[in-house]
């Protein structure tokens, strides 16, 4: 009886990855997609005559969309909090998949003047909310569901789905920009990366559809029926009882928000400059270092469970510091030297992919998780994720050099390092005590793991 009911343990852990991982797939393929062809954007959807001033207005969309995520972090935390994680993501996919296939019909500049990058923006507004609400939610659905021990395998899994459907969009990219010809890529080639989404949307709300609420929720749930009152607004009790946490987090998070957007969305348009490269090569190289990025997320995962939160983080900010600088260089240099410098670039991205999304999750106690996760994170990309594109544009078309844009980086990745460092071994003890999970912290020479007990409500981790 125990055997045939760990297979069904296992049986729906397998399924909700693969729910929570499907639905992730289509709506972050939907937002690499327009760092991949934001240079066709720019071209389409702006006044032509200054091209570094129509690609910066490209990535000023890309950066003023960022504002809405925050707001979807708060509405769709306050859904996963108080509904289910479950109910949150089957919305999160229909709004964000929808907004994305609507970019594909836009017309463009020629046609309708300035009201092209006005719809443009709303567009990309609407999408930012659905966005805004997806990554913690599926990342605490899978967490949830996660197996003791196990918990950072298990994002990793769902995690490199989300850079599968980068890797995909820009693999799409580098096969229609091969196949068909410049005016026809131009004219239709393009949308159909938007239209694709549609489908997918479809095949992930259907999986996520057939998946049950974890237990730590459905405890949740129990118990608040059996007080049979009213729950507070999670985002009051967020704010209530995490605030100091949650500021701490977002200063924590720089280096992922910085990263993520930087080679999901302008890692392509660094590498069209170099003029080694045709279209079609840059796309390929954007392409290998996507590919990077999932290999080094499942490989550092399991890693992540052995060593514990808070050493994976030091781990990958000093990846960062040491990797991102020569990888720009390298990427800017000659064609075989440009693939080497994304693999670089790559291998930064998805070593501190692991602990930073873990993180979301795991530092926040499970009646506030979705939207504690989903605030912070979502303030992080909102302030230095949405506006590092356009920062590297602006950097590197005024001096000239990648150093000044990858030294922010370093600069950032020395941030995280120090809030970890001050701030991390109560952090990880913290939610090792209201999670009850064993892969937060490292075990013990006898594989225990230490007790200990968890702050007051509104207490800031001590050093």
């Amino acid at each position: 009886m125990a055997a045939t009911e760990r297979r069904q343990d296992r049986a729906e852990r397998r399924r909700t990855i693969v729910a929570a991982s499907a639905g992730n797939f289509a709506e972050w393929y939907d937002w690499g997609v327009y760092g991949v062809v934001a240079t066709v954007i720019a071209d389409q959807f702006f006044p032509k005559g200054n091209e570094t001033l129509a690609l910066m207005s490209a990535y000023a969309v890309f950066a003023i969309s960022y504002l809405t995520r925050p707001l979807g972090g708060a509405v769709f935390g306050h859904i996963g909090d108080r509904l289910g994680r479950r109910r949150a993501l089957s919305v999160t996919i229909v709004i964000t998949c929808t907004a994305t296939a609507l970019i594909g019909c836009i017309p463009t500049y020629s046609t309708i003047g300035y009201a092209a990058p006005l719809l443009l923006l709303l567009m990309r507004l609407i999408q930012s909310f659905g966005t805004g609400g997806e990554y913690s939610s599926a990342i605490s659905f899978v967490y949830e569901h996660g197996e003791k021990g196990k918990k950072a395998t298990a994002v990793g899994v769902m995690t490199s789905m989300t850079f599968v459907g980068f890797l995909v969009g820009s693999l799409l990219a580098t096969l229609l920009s091969a196949t068909l010809t410049d005016g026809a890529y131009e004219a239709w080639g393009w949308r159909a990366l938007f239209w694709l989404s549609l489908p997918m949307g479809v095949v992930g709300l259907y999986l996520r559809h057939r998946t049950e609420e974890g237990a730590e929720f459905q405890q949740l749930q129990r118990e608040r029926e059996a007080k049979a009152e009213r729950p507070r607004s999670p985002v009051w009790e967020a704010i209530r009882t995490q605030w100091q946490r949650l500021l701490l987090f977002i200063a924590f998070l720089g280096t992922w928000a910085i990263i993520s957007a930087t080679m999901t969305s302008y890692l392509a348009t660094f590498l069209k400059k170099n003029e080694a490269l045709t279209s079609t090569q840059a796309y390929l190289a954007n392409t290998v270092c996507s590919v990077m990025v999932v290999v080094f997320v499942l490989a550092f995962s399991p890693i992540a469970d052995r060593i514990g939160l808070r050493n994976a983080t030091i781990i990958g900010c000093l990846v960062v510091a040491v990797g991102v600088v020569p990888g720009f260089l390298l990427s800017g240099s000659g064609l075989a030297l440009a693939f080497v410098g994304a693999s670089v670039l790559g291998m930064c991205k998805g070593v501190m992919a692991v602990p930073s999304l873990l993180a979301v999750s795991q530092l926040f106690p499970p009646e506030v998780r979705v939207t504690a996760g989903g605030l912070s994170y979502n303030i992080a990309q909102a302030g230095l994720g949405g506006t590092a594109p356009l920062v590297a544009v602006w950097l590197n078309s005024t001096t000239g050099t990648s150093l000044f844009f990858s030294s922010y980086l370093v600069f950032a990745a020395l941030v995280t390092l120090a809030v970890i460092l001050v701030f991390g071994r109560r952090w990880v003890a913290d939610s090792s005590a209201h999670s009850g999970d064993a892969g937060l912290a490292p075990a013990g020479p006898t594989g225990s793991r230490p007790e200990v007990a968890p702050l007051g409500r509104g207490e800031v981790a001590g050093g």
